[in-house]
């Protein structure tokens, strides 16, 4: 049996190209582990109700969806963040995060608003269309029942998806010289959002723990932070919808001086580029950025910078040594 694999990406299921007869290919999308309905369940014991409001904001985000919808959750109410991204052939993706705030924890339950049995029902009927073809049938997958697509165009032979559905698992057949494996869309449209959910948030949680903790003795500590339009809105006094505001501080535990430049901290984009903040213009930003000064010893300088609308991986950037001249670098995952 020949095996060939296509992945989309870490937050995507793996996708198994399976020649399991002359003439037939199959897709099979795997979640990363399937032994309990609540792998992906997030019960927060040891942050509050505002810090994983935030966090939940900011996963959405790093996921690439939009906003669409933000009650954040408190002691007394739950609360319901929804966002949209496109989906395959022009269509949008939306799911629904909820956080429950509870006495001792706080609950996140991400789920998306279609589910993968669905998205594959959706995927294999665009397909066909997608291809000029018209759809003779269609016969919508369910769990334990299977689902099938059949497409016909003049002068050209059939088209045809085969859909099962089984617990988290999807399965579509088609054959091995179908023209639908031609298409990337079909490849890449079905994605496991828990688990992307779930990989994310715990990613920035270590983040939040990490800038917890205090700085090592004779050095310089660098912490930056991007603002949610949440956080903006209540750190800032307005909502930051054109921008990415980032929150910076910096401690200076040496016994050397530093020289900060702003232009100097940039942000790593998910293609490796490095942003620029963005310069003050008229009107100024809600709060002025960051200038150029000296850190002195034993100093912390807090602010602002500001940058172009973008999903980020982190910041690097420098500061430079005022007697020795020497760069003193840095990098901060986001």
């Amino acid at each position: 049996m020949e095996h060939c694999t296509f992945q989309r990406s870490l937050f995507a299921l793996n996708f198994f190209l399976v020649l399991t007869a002359p003439g037939q290919a199959q897709i099979t999308s795997t979640p990363a582990a399937v032994n309990s309905d609540d792998e992906y369940a997030i019960a927060e014991t040891n942050l509050d109700c505002t810090e994983v409001n935030r966090l939940a904001h900011q996963s959405l985000e790093r996921l690439g969806y939009q906003i669409t919808t933000e009650t954040p959750a408190t002691p007394d109410a739950a609360g319901v963040f929804k966002g949209t991204r496109p989906f395959a052939w022009g269509g949008q993706e939306s799911v629904t995060v909820k956080v429950m705030c509870h006495v001792g924890s706080v609950d996140v339950e991400a789920r998306p608003d279609v589910p993968p049995c669905e998205q594959a029902n959706r995927i294999a009927r665009l397909a066909v269309e997608h291809l000029d073809y018209k759809v003779t049938e269609f016969t919508p997958a369910a769990q334990g029942k299977p689902g099938v697509v059949k497409g016909a165009q003049t002068n050209k032979p059939g088209v045809y998806i085969t859909i099962f559905c089984e617990g988290r698992m999807v399965t579509m057949d088609t054959t091995s010289d179908s023209p639908l494996l031609k298409k990337a869309d079909f490849f890449n449209a079905i994605t496991d959002f828990r688990r992307g959910f779930y990989a994310v948030y715990m990613a920035q949680r270590r983040v939040v723990n990490a800038t917890a903790k205090p700085a090592a003795k004779d050095q310089l500590q660098v912490l930056m932070r991007p603002l949610s339009k949440m956080d903006s809105k209540t750190m800032l006094g307005s909502e930051v919808a054109t921008m990415l505001a980032v929150q910076v501080e910096i401690t200076n535990l040496t016994k050397r001086s530093y020289q900060l430049d702003p232009e100097k901290i940039m942000l790593v984009s998910l293609t490796g580029d490095r942003v620029k903040p963005l310069p003050e213009k008229d009107p100024p930003f809600p709060v002025h950025a960051l200038t150029n000064q000296s850190v002195a010893p034993g100093a912390k300088v807090k602010g602002y910078l500001y940058y172009q609308l973008g999903s980020y991986t982190g910041a690097r950037g420098a500061l430079i040594e005022e007697k020795s001249q020497e760069r003193e670098g840095f990098e901060v995952p986001f």
